[in-house]
């Protein structure tokens, strides 16, 4: 199951390809690029109620994070649980009181230290978020 967040279209600007839909999550910007056709079929318009759906696959996590990236989605968040398994572990993170989790390495996991109660940054490309009205 994906991460499940609910914001606000705040704006939206159409190429002859893609949309950029901004969108407005609790008090967090979120930036997503879906095609023309996708924004057109939706029906999307700036004041519309939106769902957010994120695969924990598609959420990099950073610890201590500063400087600049190209990615345009970031939440800081606080680790709350982590569930190891053989090679994958899932990361708990709450921000703004809803809860995501990423899937990460366990490798990436003891390299970067992360443990519960730790502070990270959970980051996602715009291209990485699916819409969806209505649900």
């Amino acid at each position: 199951m994906a991460n499940k967040l609910c914001g606000t279209i705040v704006a939206i600007t159409q190429g002859h390809i893609h949309a950029h839909i901004k969108i407005l999550w609790k008090e967090i910007p979120l930036n997503v690029i879906i095609t023309r056709a996708s924004c057109e079929d939706m029906h999307l318009l700036a004041g519309d109620t939106i769902s957010v759906l994120i695969k924990g696959t598609d959420i990099m996590i950073a610890k201590a994070f500063s400087g600049m990236l190209s990615a345009r989605n970031r939440a800081r968040g606080m680790v709350r649980q982590i569930i190891q398994g053989d090679v994958l572990s899932k990361i708990y993170v709450e921000s703004q009181g809803d809860m995501l989790y990423a899937i990460i390495t366990n490798a990436s996991l003891e390299e970067m230290g992360i443990k519960e109660g730790d502070e990270i940054t959970a980051i996602v490309k715009s291209t990485e978020l699916i819409l969806s009205k209505g649900v």
